[in-house]
């Protein structure tokens, strides 16, 4: 694994969306701006909301993430199963971006587990919710204490 400052972690999620032909938008904060910005964005959207983290122990960094992959139906009659199911694989992908992809060796992320979103923010969007964990090097190293 490498280090990698939280701004350059968010902008590989960010890219890993930018780069999926599934995904139209990218977005990053707490739960009140998803629910703020659900109204304006291009569905299908891509959400990182920061949880509580355990930070760094010993050498290895620990941040925890909600990673939201959801849709809105485009017809009146488009099926929520069918936005699940695409919004499933773009939740396995965007994992799949850093554990086979250009970041295997460098950055460590799991998915704890996923949790369905139906007809959330009172835009008919649905779609799942993952629990991640990414994992860096870290170290505490007083020579990188500004003086």
């Amino acid at each position: 694994m490498a280090q990698y400052s939280y701004k350059k972690i968010v902008s590989i999620f960010e890219d890993a969306a930018n780069a999926h032909q599934g995904v139209n938008t990218f977005g990053f904060g707490s739960i009140d701006y998803l629910d703020a910005k659900s109204q304006n964005v291009l569905y299908p959207y891509v959400f990182l909301r920061p949880l509580t983290s355990p930070g760094l122990n010993l050498s290895i960094r620990n941040l925890n993430f909600e990673l939201y992959c959801i849709d809105v139906p485009t017809l009146a009659n488009q099926e929520p199963i069918d936005i699940m199911n695409n919004m499933e694989q773009v939740l396995y992908d965007m994992i799949s971006y850093f554990n086979t992809g250009p970041y295997q060796q460098e950055i460590g992320i799991s998915l704890n587990n996923i949790i369905p979103t139906l007809e959330a923010f009172n835009d008919r969007a649905y779609g799942w919710v993952g629990n991640i964990v990414v994992q860096t090097d870290g170290a505490w190293n007083y020579c990188n204490f500004p003086n």
